[in-house]
C-alpha cells in the first residue's frame, strides 16, 4: 500500500505544472535515530492536497543531500518548489549548514 501511494504522489508532481510546497520534519527518536519526515502540498486536478512525501531514518548524510536526491530519482522539478517550511529548528534552519541554507547554496530552488 505505501509504495502505490508513494507512486502515486510522484506521478501527480511529475505530471503537474502547479506549484508545491514541502514541509520538512526532523526528529530524533527516544532511540536516538533520527527520521525525516517530508509532507508535499499541491494542487491535484482542482483540489488541494497534502501526503506525505517521505518518511525515513536518516543516515548521517546532510538532510538537504537526501531531500535533493530524492527528487532527482524520481525527477520532480525544484522549480515547482515554490516554498518550504521547516519546523524552526537549528537544524532545519542554519545559515551555514541548516537544510534550507543548503538548499539555497545548492541551487535547489528553494
Amino acid at each position: 500500500m505505501s509504495n502505490f501511494c508513494e507512486n502515486e504522489n510522484i506521478k501527480r508532481l511529475e505530471a503537474s505544472d502547479q506549484v508545491f510546497t514541502i514541509q520538512l520534519d526532523q526528529t530524533t527518536g527516544i532511540a536516538g535515530l533520527s527520521t525525516l519526515l517530508i509532507i508535499v502540498r499541491y494542487i491535484h486536478e482542482t483540489a488541494a492536497q497534502e501526503d506525505m512525501l517521505i518518511f525515513k531514518s536518516l543516515p548521517t548524510r546532510p538532510t538537504a543531500d537526501i531531500v535533493n536526491s530524492y527528487f532527482k530519482k524520481h525527477d520532480i522539478s525544484w522549480d515547482l518548489c515554490h516554498q518550504v517550511c521547516t519546523d524552526g529548528a537549528t537544524a532545519m534552519l542554519g545559515k551555514l549548514n541548516g537544510v534550507v541554507a543548503r538548499m539555497k547554496q545548492n541551487n535547489y530552488h528553494t
